[in-house]
């Protein structure tokens, strides 16, 4: 059985750190004050009337309008110039963690060849905000992953390169966002890290996930699924698990609990794990499994990511225990089907995004104009890929270099900077369609671009996930 394999990366993934620097709520409250200081209206002081000699008739006095101040102007960010754009792009180097794990992921072909020709392509459209992109292509090496490591990996892109932008894969850590927000560098990230729309709004206007829904907005679409699917009825025995963080423990209160209300389903059991160390990481899951065990629990959904459900299962195999487990996009459903299928025997989920979940059988390859576009424009450059489990990481690196050209585009002014791209994402609407996704929807106030979703289950008969044909909204 090869389950056995999936500890030793996950504890090399395990630990988390606190974010690096001030915080970002400080650091807006500083500038909103500056800002009140700096662009404050300017009126004219008022004019002292006088009293007319006796007998001359009284002129009215005419109090001239207050001149406006003008609208501030705001520089361009980092990393531009008149004529260019730096933007960074991480590729994620999985060779080492393969090798010692002895597994194997979909051939990806030459990611900096693909990154680069993506680049070529939109430069030569008029690249973004009519500067030409400068790419800056570092490898991250997912086994050295660490605090530590995308601490530095940010520090070398926002203080060595000083660049506008930089599309993130790979990037696990909890610190790494906030250390490129506090360098005012915008971000568009690809990596399946779950951000809520508070976290969202903590980071604004550095943080994107174009290709992804917020955290809380997967739960409701989780949720939908799941009773729909008839995995949550009464009468069934149902375990949440969680990482313990405030994000994860709002998700469980404000987006699931409704909907299980509604479902008239009660958790039977709840568990928080903290993930301080690997100590308590591995205290945490062993207790969850011995609690879901004693409980009869028979189906489980985990808050926090890919790599809580990895780690239960690794407990969970060897103890026999294989209740029905609620899948999304973000726990690696692929990976965890090609290495231990039989942990997802009546496994019901969400897919949004086709690459990481699900055969070429399920959906069409190519499937849509965001999509086909992509591939196009690759295969220009001679780069074509046999499935899309190949072409998956080329696809985000498309939603990412396509992502900022189109915002650009509808940006207002003619400074490039984070800022505008709030107004520029927000006119996109539905307009911008992605390559890695179902369906995408920017809205204003919005960081996140995934607008739908589609439901799966586990079929044992193929031994794979099965695509429902339906692309659903996320509910409200």
């Amino acid at each position: 059985m090869r389950a056995g394999r999936l500890p030793i990366v996950l504890a090399l993934l395990a630990t988390l750190a606190t974010a690096c620097g001030p915080k970002r709520s400080e650091l807006l409250a500083r500038q909103s004050a500056t800002a009140t200081a700096v662009f404050a209206p300017v009126t004219e002081p008022a004019a002292v009337p006088t009293s007319p000699p006796p007998g001359e008739a009284v002129a009215p006095v005419v109090t001239p309008a207050p001149t406006p101040a003008p609208a501030p102007v705001l520089p361009d960010g980092p990393g531009v110039t008149a004529t260019t754009v730096k933007v960074g792009f991480v590729i994620v180097d999985q060779t080492q963690l393969q090798k010692l794990l002895g597994v194997d992921s979909p051939e990806s072909g030459d990611i900096d060849g693909q990154i680069r020709a993506l680049v070529a392509a939109v430069n030569a459209e008029g690249g973004v905000a009519g500067r030409s992109i400068e790419p800056v292509i570092k490898t991250f090496d997912a086994l050295l992953d660490s605090p530590e490591t995308e601490e530095k990996l940010c520090r070398e892109f926002t203080e060595d390169e000083a660049v506008f932008a930089v599309v993130l894969l790979g990037q696990l850590q909890p610190n790494a966002r906030r250390c490129y927000a506090e360098r005012s560098t915008l971000m568009v990230d690809q990596t399946f890290y779950p951000v809520d729309v508070n976290e969202f709004a903590s980071l604004a206007p550095y943080l994107w996930q174009p290709s992804l829904p917020n955290y809380g907005e997967l739960f409701r679409g989780l949720a939908q699924a799941l009773t729909e699917e008839g995995f949550l009825t009464a009468g069934v025995r149902l375990g949440v698990v969680g990482i313990d963080s405030p994000q994860n423990r709002m998700i469980h209160e404000r987006d699931l609990m409704p909907m299980l209300e509604r479902a008239g389903v009660a958790p039977t059991e709840l568990q928080w794990i903290d993930p301080t160390s690997s100590a308590t990481l591995q205290a945490g899951q062993n207790q969850t499994i011995l609690a879901f065990k004693q409980a009869g629990v028979d189906r489980v959904i985990v808050i926090g990511g890919s790599r809580l459900l990895a780690f239960l299962l690794t407990i969970a195999v060897p103890q026999e225990y294989f209740p029905r487990y609620a899948v999304t996009s973000f726990d690696s459903p692929d990976f965890i089907v090609r290495e231990v299928p039989e942990t997802m025997v009546g496994a019901v989920g969400i897919s949004v995004q086709p690459g990481f979940d699900v055969a070429d059988d399920q959906l069409e390859f190519p499937s849509g104009p965001g999509e086909q576009r992509c591939l196009d424009t690759l295969a220009a450059a001679g780069h074509t890929f046999v499935a899309r489990a190949n072409a998956r990481q080329a696809l985000q690196y498309c939603d990412g270099v396509f992502f900022l050209q189109e915002a650009a585009v509808a940006m207002t002014g003619s400074t490039l900077n984070a800022d505008g791209f709030v107004p520029g994402a927000a006119a996109l609407g539905a307009g911008w369609v992605g390559a890695s996704n179902y369906a995408t929807a920017f809205s204003p106030g919005g960081f996140d671009g995934t607008s739908g979703y589609r439901a799966m289950v586990f079929d044992e008969a193929c031994s794979c996930l099965v695509l429902d044909d339906e692309t659903r909204k996320f509910p409200e």
